[in-house]
C-alpha cells in the first residue's frame, strides 16, 4: 500500500468525532436519526488544483461524494467559465475539505415563511483540529499548483496552517488577491452556495470579479 492509499484508508476509518456526530441528526426535518462517522474523500493523486471547501453537506453524506450540492454545483460552473470544463473537472481538480465528515444538521426559523428549514452546522473546532493532519497531509500529497479556498472556514483554516492565525480572516481582505504558499498560487474565493449572502453587497461582486479574472489567469498557467 503506497502513502496516497495509506492516508485515504486512515481517513476513511477514522473515528475520533464519532462522540460528537453521535449527537447531531442527520435532518431534524425528517427525524433521519444521528450522523455517522464517514470520511467523504476521494483518491488521493497529484493535480493540478485543489478545490478545499468547508465539510461535507447533506447532499455528499447521503451520495458518498464531494461537491453534489449547491455550492459544488456552483464552484463547477466557475470553474467552467474559467477554463476548467465538466468534462475536465475529475482530470484536473482535487477535492477536500477541512473537515472530511459531514457535522450534522439543525433546524432554524424560515425568515420568508413560517415553519422551519434545515441549515448544515459549522464543524466545532475539536472537528477541525481533529482532521489537521489529514488536511495537511492531503495538500503535500495531492502537491496542486493552485489551490483554491472556498469561502471563510477554509480560509481561517488555510492562515492557521501558515502561522497567521491573528491576521483578520473577512473575506473582503482575501477575495480578488492572490498568495504565493511555496511553489503553489493560493486564490480566495466567496463560498457559492445560495445560503450565502456575502455576495449581496456590490463591493463584494466586484471582488468576487476580481477573483475570478485571477482564476480565470492561473488556470490558463496550469492546465496548457
Amino acid at each position: 500500500m503506497d502513502e496516497y492509499q495509506e492516508l485515504d484508508r486512515q481517513m476513511r476509518e477514522c473515528r475520533r468525532c464519532e462522540g460528537i456526530l453521535d449527537k447531531k441528526p442527520v435532518n431534524p426535518l425528517n427525524g433521519d436519526g444521528t450522523v455517522k462517522p464517514k470520511a467523504i474523500v476521494t483518491g488521493i493523486c497529484p493535480k493540478p488544483i485543489m478545490l478545499i471547501g468547508q465539510a461535507p453537506g447533506l447532499t455528499e453524506y447521503e451520495t458518498g461524494k464531494a461537491f453534489q450540492g449547491d455550492a459544488g454545483q456552483g464552484i463547477r460552473g466557475v470553474l467552467a467559465d474559467c477554463g476548467v470544463s465538466a468534462a475536465r473537472f475529475a482530470e484536473l481538480v482535487y477535492t477536500s475539505a477541512v473537515v472530511k465528515c459531514f457535522p450534522g444538521s439543525k433546524k432554524i426559523a424560515n425568515r420568508r415563511r413560517p415553519g422551519f428549514r434545515r441549515e448544515d452546522e459549522i464543524p466545532s473546532r475539536t472537528m477541525v483540529e481533529n482532521c489537521r493532519p489529514f488536511f495537511e497531509r492531503q495538500i503535500a500529497l495531492a502537491n496542486p499548483k493552485l489551490l483554491l479556498l472556498l469561502g471563510s472556514f477554509p480560509l481561517k483554516a488555510y492562515l492557521r496552517l501558515r502561522g497567521r492565525a491573528a491576521e483578520d480572516p473577512r473575506l473582503e481582505n482575501f477575495v480578488g488577491r492572490i498568495e504565493d504558499w511555496t511553489h503553489r498560487k493560493v486564490v480566495f474565493l466567496p463560498h457559492t452556495s445560495g445560503t450565502s449572502r456575502w455576495l449581496n453587497e456590490p463591493a463584494n461582486r466586484e471582488l468576487f470579479a476580481k477573483a475570478k479574472a485571477l482564476l480565470r489567469r492561473e488556470v490558463a498557467s496550469v492546465v496548457a
